[in-house]
C-alpha cells in the first residue's frame, strides 16, 4: 500500500468544488467512513461465498474434535463436576471475579469503538501515511471483533439449541439432561460461550498483536477453569466452546486474509521497514513490487551483482554484529544489496533492524506481521531482490559470511548448468542432541531423495533467483533445495564451511517442529521427483529466409 506523505493544504487553497467541499466537512466525513465500512463488508461477503471450503475445518478435523469432546464428556464430566462442590470459598470468590474477562462483551464493545475511532481518525485531515496506518488499525480492529463475535454468536445458538442442564443440577439430574430449544439460562450449558470467546481471543491476538499472545493465553486458562469452578459449565463444554472459538477465528483469518482488509494471504503482511518511498509496495499484494530509488537521494540505485536474503526471528542482539560482517566480508563484491526479513519477531528485531537500514545504504529490511517460518522469510527476501543471484544464510551468526564469496565463485564457475551451491557445515557446534537430530534426517532424507549431500541444514547457499521462483513452493522448502534443483535437471555445488556458535539467543526450532513437519516434506518431495519423468532439452528452431 503505497504511503507516500501528501502536503497539507490550507482552506484557503481548496477548491471551489461543492462536492469537494462537502467531502471536507463533518458530514462528508461520515459518509466517507460509512462507504468504506460497506465496502469492506461487501469484500467479506464475497470472499466467504467464493471459498466457503477454506473457511470451515476439513472432515478429519471436525470428526476428531467431536470425538474428543464425547470422551471427555463421558470419562471427566462427572468426576470434575463433584470435585468442584469441594473447593473452598476463596478459590470460587477469585473465580468470579475472573470468569467475567470471559464475556463476549468486555472484548467487542471496546473493539467496536476502537474500530469505529480508527476509521473516523482516519478521514480527520492528518498526511496520507498516517491515514493509512489509521485504516490499517481500523481493519484490523474489525477482524478482532469478527474473530471473536462470529464464534461467539454461533455458541449462543448452539447452547439454546441443545438445552444441556447446568452442573450445578448434576446430584439431581445427572451430567447428560438436556432440554432441547430452551431459552432458560439454566439449561444453556454446552457449549460454554466464555470459553469461546477466551480461545478466539488468543488467536486473533496472536495475529494482531504476537507478544501478548502469550499473556492472553494465561488469561485464557484462568476463565476456562472459572466456568468449572463456578459450577457454570462441565469440562465437554469448556473444550467444545474452546474449538468452536478456535474454529472460528481460525475461518475470520482466513477471510480477512482473502479480501486483503487488515491481513495479507499467506504471510498476513509482510511490511517494508525501509522509509517511504523507497520501498513501494501493491496496493492489492503484500509484496514489494519496485525499489527504483535509494531514499537518501534522487539517482537510481546501482543494479546489484548480488543479493544477500538473510531470515530473521527473535534475533535482535545478533542483527547488528551480522549485518557489519556480512558488509566486511563481501567489500569486494559491490555492488550487492543485504535484505533481512523480520519473521513475526517478538523481541524488537523488526525495529533493531529499521534502525540498521537507516545507516547501512546497502540494507533492506521486510517483516512478517505474523510468524509463516523460514522458507516464507526466504521467499519474501528472494522476490525483493534485484540481482540474479542471491545467497542465503541464517540470522543466528552461526553461518560465517566469509564464505559468501567462495559460493558466489562457484556459481559462477560452474555456469548456467549449476543451479544451486551449498554449504556443507564441518565442525558443528550445536549440541549432541542437536546433531543425532541432524544425522538422522539427513541420512533419511539423503536415501529416499538421492540429492547427494550430506547437510541441508546448512543456511549458506548461493543460486539463480529465477530458477529459485520457478521451484514449486511450500513451508519447508529450504531443506529440500537441492532435490528440487536436481529435479529440474541443474547441477548443485557443495562447499565446505565452518560452522559458529550462536552469538546470543536460542534456537527457534526444536525436535517436533523438524520431525513431523519434515516427513510430510519428504513425501511431498519423493512424489514431486517420481512424477518428474525426464526433464525437456529445448532448442530454438528459426526459419530460414
Amino acid at each position: 500500500m503505497p504511503m507516500a506523505v501528501e502536503a497539507t493544504r490550507e482552506k484557503s487553497s481548496l477548491p471551489s468544488n461543492p462536492r469537494l467541499a462537502f467531502l471536507g466537512n463533518g458530514h462528508g466525513r461520515a459518509l466517507l467512513v460509512l462507504r468504506g465500512l460497506v465496502r469492506r463488508l461487501a469484500t467479506l461477503i464475497a470472499s466467504a461465498r467464493a471459498a466457503p471450503r477454506d473457511l470451515m475445518p476439513g472432515g478429519g478435523a471436525f470428526a476428531a474434535a467431536i470425538l474428543l469432546v464425547l470422551v471427555t464428556g463421558f470419562t471427566c464430566d462427572g468426576m470434575i463436576a463433584s470435585a468442584m462442590r469441594h473447593l473452598p470459598r476463596a478459590a470460587t470468590g477469585f473465580f468470579e471475579h475472573i470468569t467475567i474477562l470471559g464475556e463476549g462483551w468486555v472484548w467487542l464493545l471496546p473493539t467496536a469503538l476502537l474500530g469505529l475511532a480508527f476509521a473516523w481518525a482516519s478521514f480527520a485531515g492528518t498526511s496520507r501515511r498516517k491515514r493509512a496506518g489509521l485504516v490499517l488499525r481500523a481493519e484490523r480492529a474489525l477482524f478482532m471483533f469478527s474473530a471473536v463475535g462470529v464464534p461467539s454468536l454461533v455458541t449462543t445458538v448452539l447452547k439454546h439449541v441443545v438445552g444441556r442442564m447446568r452442573p450445578r443440577y448434576f446430584e439431581s439430574l445427572g451430567a447428560f439432561h438436556f432440554e432441547p430449544f430452551s431459552l432458560a439460562a439454566s439449561k444453556a450449558s454446552f457449549p460454554s460461550g466464555h470459553a469461546t470467546t477466551a480461545a478466539a481471543l488468543i488467536l486473533a491476538m496472536g495475529v494482531v498483536a504476537p507478544r501478548w499472545k502469550p499473556s492472553v493465553a494465561m488469561l485464557a486458562l484462568l476463565v476456562f477453569l472459572s466456568r468449572l469452578a463456578i459450577e457454570a459449565h462441565y469440562v465437554s463444554d469448556v473444550l467444545a466452546g474452546a474449538l468452536i472459538g478456535i474454529a472460528g477465528a481460525r475461518a475470520m483469518r482466513t477471510l480477512f486474509a482473502k479480501a486483503r482488509i487488515g491481513l495479507r494471504s499467506g504471510a498476513f503482511l509482510a511490511t517494508s521497514l525501509m522509509p517511504e518511498p523507497a520501498a513501494r509496495l501493491s496496493q492489492r499484494g503484500s509484496m514489494p513490487v519496485s525499489w527504483p530509488q535509494d531514499e537518501r537521494s534522487s539517482e537510481p540505485l546501482p543494479k546489484p551483482r548480488l543479493s544477500i536474503v538473510v531470515p530473521m526471528r527473535n534475533e535482535g542482539e545478533n542483527a547488528g554484529p551480522l549485518i557489519e560482517e556480512i558488509g566486511r566480508a563481501c567489500a569486494e563484491l559491490v555492488p550487492f544489496e543485504i535484505i533481512c526479513v523480520d519473521d513475526g519477531s517478538s523481541d524488537g528485531t523488526g525495529t533493531r533492524l529499521a534502525e540498521l537500514a537507516a545507516a547501512h545504504p546497502h540494507l533492506r529490511a521486510f517483516r512478517h506481521a505474523a510468524s509463516c517460518g523460514q522458507s516464507a522469510a526466504v521467499r519474501t527476501g528472494v522476490r525483493a531482490a534485484r540481482a540474479p543471484i542471491v545467497a542465503t544464510l541464517d540470522g543466528d551468526g552461526q553461518n560465517d559470511p566469509a564464505f559468501i564469496p567462495k559460493l558466489l565463485e562457484a556459481l559462477e564457475a560452474g555456469g548456467v548448468s549449476t543451479g544451486l551451491v551449498a554449504g556443507q557445515r564441518v565442525g558443528r557446534k550445536d549440541t549432541g542432541f542437536k546433531k543425532l537430530q541432524s544425522r538422522v534426517a539427513n541420512t533419511v532424507r539423503g536415501r529416499i531423495l538421492r540429492d547427494g549431500t550430506r547437510d541441508t541444514g546448512c543456511g549458506l547457499k548461493a543460486f539463480r533467483r529465477e530458477l529459485f521462483l520457478a521451484l514449486p513452493y511450500f513451508d519447508g522448502l529450504h531443506r529440500f533445495l537441492p532435490a528440487l534443483m536436481r529435479r529440474e535437471g541443474y547441477e548443485v555445488s557443495l562447499v565446505d564451511v565452518v560452522d559458529r556458535p550462536r552469538r546470543a539467543g536460542r534456537s527457534n526450532y526444536g525436535l517436533f517442529d523438524r520431525l513431523w513437519i519434515g516427513i510430510l516434506d519428504l513425501g511431498g518431495v519423493w512424489w514431486l521427483i517420481r512424477r518428474r519423468r525426464r526433464v525437456p532439452i529445448v532448442s530454438n528452431l528459426r526459419k530460414d529466409a
